[in-house]
């Protein structure tokens, strides 16, 4: 299990830096002193506090470090869960809690960095912890480990906000351990689509 998870993590990174050699230029070599705080203000309706910045490496450059932290909880009410299923539970809360760290490196298609459509390559953890609550507590750790490309737009809504859409494809690997002793992977790697959208501050 250690040597899997660490032939993953070498790939991501080969990934990554094989990314950044694609999307900067070596002769953009000047840097730009601009930075944007980010926040993910829709990813409070799902138990996620998330923010980040970006900063500009050269005209047309910049890199991402976006992390948050994932806390929801879920009361159930034991007679509507039974009847929904049709089986009989004593499942009554289920409870959220783990991080998410994204770095990314982007390419701007326009003449300024932070402004306008970018192409993006990024790797992604998430690791969530969850407590089920029954007539014991029984606890899943689960990890999710993973990368991809967007095609993103970054557009001004005043002088100093600015919108960041974004939409790509991913892919991920993903692990779960019960209780101190049963894992397993469900997969090699789990494609997907990653899209969004961040609110930022220029500073």
């Amino acid at each position: 299990m250690g040597s899997c998870s660490s032939r993953k993590f070498r790939v991501l990174a080969c990934a990554l830096v094989g990314g950044v050699m694609a999307l900067v230029c070596p002769a953009e070599a000047a840097c730009q002193s601009g930075h944007r705080i980010k926040a993910n203000p829709f990813g409070l309706f799902a138990g996620q506090f998330q923010g980040g910045i970006e900063q500009d490496l050269s005209d047309r450059s910049s890199v991402q470090l976006t992390g948050g932290f994932v806390r929801s909880n879920l009361e159930l009410n034991t007679s509507d869960l039974e009847s929904l299923l049709g089986v009989r539970t004593s499942l009554n809360s289920v409870d959220w809690q783990g991080f998410v760290v994204q770095p990314e490196v982007r390419r701007y298609l326009s003449a300024q960095s932070g402004k306008g459509m970018y192409l993006g390559a990024f790797a992604r953890v998430r690791a969530i912890r969850r407590i089920m609550v029954t007539n014991f507590t029984g606890i899943q750790r689960r990890t999710a480990v993973g990368g991809g490309m967007v095609l993103g737009g970054q557009f001004n809504v005043t002088e100093r906000i600015c919108g960041d859409l974004f939409i790509g494809p991913q892919v991920k690997s993903v692990t779960s351990v019960y209780g101190d002793h049963f894992a397993y992977g469900e997969g090699d790697w789990i494609p997907g689509i990653r899209f969004g959208m961040l609110l930022g501050w220029r500073l």
